[in-house]
């Protein structure tokens, strides 16, 4: 079985990293929790995941860093902060207001796993369904 491709989560709210983790699974990948901004250059992740709050004040120097290194961003926040919303895009990260990327997040990770050169495997549930198609 080939290695899955991870999927930084700079995500400290359990509330919100629960269903994140769950469609990083659902899209073939494997999650991996970063403690910090500091933690993404070492996580060996083509996509990161980012809670804008993470990194307030100012998220662009951090996605800016993260981008031209190769990564590609993921971002969210609250719809109320423009602002910070705003920065994080001009720096060169995917954002959504928080609803509408939890909404969207499994295509959103498709097309970030695809544009980061790592292809999405099949679930494990999708191969159980073809294997047992042959029995």
């Amino acid at each position: 079985m080939a290695d899955r491709p991870r999927v930084g989560l700079l995500v400290p709210n359990l509330f919100l990293r629960i269903p994140i983790e769950s469609a990083v699974r659902g899209v073939g990948a494997e999650s991996a929790a970063l403690a910090g901004p500091e933690a993404v250059g070492r996580g060996a992740c083509p996509v990161v995941i980012a809670d804008l709050d993470t990194l307030k004040p100012d998220p662009a120097p951090a996605i800016g860093a993260w981008v031209r290194s190769g990564i590609v961003v993921l971002g969210f926040g609250p719809h109320v902060e423009a602002a910070l919303l705003s920065a994080a895009r001009r720096a060169g990260a995917v954002v959504l207001p928080r609803s509408a990327f939890l909404a969207r997040l499994p295509e959103l990770l498709v097309a970030a796993l695809t544009s980061a050169g790592v292809a999405p495997t099949p679930r494990e549930s999708e191969s159980t369904d073809e294997d047992d198609q042959d029995h």
